[in-house]
């Protein structure tokens, strides 16, 4: 690809932006402000935008190779406005559509269906493919490992509305591909939107023992956040060689650590004694979800905090390299 519109600059979206910006490709970062201030744009998740001080100069991906470096340009468009995404898209050989909302499954409902149809039209109105960020929640409720075939089984609201989003773009006339991620961990992460960051790094960073809401001896999916980023990237090329209208669902590289491992290895990194993480009853989150939203959503998706929750490797982990998890802590601290 030559060009290519990312549409949101959270914590997926420019770490794609730098390593596209990297390679020789010219980025255009779309977000409502149009601006660089961080938390004034649609982001990732959720999460405000990161600034362009931020972003790296060459791309963050190990398997990436050095290369002139396009720096990315900043255009103002709400992506639920036709006339403003048709001028922001203008040129541009694929969308990387990262824009999200807060995390309430009430302003998913409200805000994303919206989003993605107008995304998706542009898309194929353009013929250019477009690639989303997502989730396991549409399959939270599998008692097996998450492949690229396995079935939905959402267990909550935030979890339907992902299988209807996905449902929507494979339904749609558009080109276009899915890139399931775990918990995110890396560079870009922030504490607010990485339960990684916010429960086991940063306490630990601070002297205090890690304090989780789910269990930490059951295997739990993890996704580096530049792995995450190559994965869309190659996503978008693959898309060159399938029919028009073609929607796929893949999988970003994912290893599968348990918590306390995780917290154990924050520890030896920090050069700190290893303590056993809290785990939090399920009881006490409910009951701090009945004054806090995000706790809420939270215990709703109790089924990847309390059990298993495994990630089975797809081709794009062959096609990009998985980083080991380690580094994503590393990156973190």
């Amino acid at each position: 690809m030559r060009t290519a519109l990312i549409i949101g600059n959270g914590q997926i979206g420019s770490e794609i932006a730098a390593q596209l910006g990297g390679s020789g490709v010219a980025v255009r970062i779309a977000t409502r402000s149009g601006g660089r201030a961080p938390g004034a744009a649609l982001s990732d998740d959720g999460a405000p935008a990161a600034t362009s001080d931020t972003l790296p100069t060459e791309s963050a991906h190990p398997s990436s190779g050095p290369t002139t470096v396009c720096a990315p340009v900043h255009v103002k468009a709400d992506a639920s406005d036709r006339n403003q995404l048709v001028k922001a898209v203008a040129g541009s050989d694929v969308i990387f559509a990262c824009a999200h909302a807060a995390y309430d499954s009430r302003k998913w409902e409200r805000l994303l269906p919206r989003l993605d149809a107008a995304v998706l039209d542009i898309a194929a109105e353009f013929d250019i493919p477009v690639v989303f960020p997502e989730s396991v929640y549409a399959f939270a409720g599998l008692d097996a490992q998450i492949t690229e075939a396995s079935p939905f089984a959402p267990v909550e609201e935030k979890g339907r509305i992902r299988q209807r989003l996905i449902e929507a773009r494979a339904a749609h006339s558009a080109t276009s591909a899915s890139v399931i991620a775990g918990d995110l961990l890396g560079r870009t992460a922030e504490k607010w939107s990485s339960v990684v960051r916010m429960c086991i790094t940063e306490p630990i960073s601070a002297g205090r023992r890690a304090m989780v809401p789910a269990r930490t001896d059951v295997p739990h999916g993890i996704t580096l956040i530049a792995d995450h980023a190559a994965a869309m990237i190659q996503a978008a090329e693959d898309l060159k060689s399938v029919p028009a209208g073609t929607h796929q669902l893949r999988i970003a590289p994912a290893s599968n650590p348990t918590l306390t491992e995780i917290a154990d290895f924050t520890a030896d990194t920090l050069e700190q004694k290893h303590k056993r993480p809290i785990s939090v009853p399920r009881w006490a989150i409910r009951v701090i979800g009945a004054f806090e939203r995000s706790f809420y959503e939270l215990n709703q998706l109790a089924p990847i905090w309390h059990e298993p929750c495994v990630i089975a490797p797809g081709e794009l982990a062959t096609e990009v390299g998985t980083t080991d998890w380690r580094e994503g802590v590393r990156q973190m601290l």
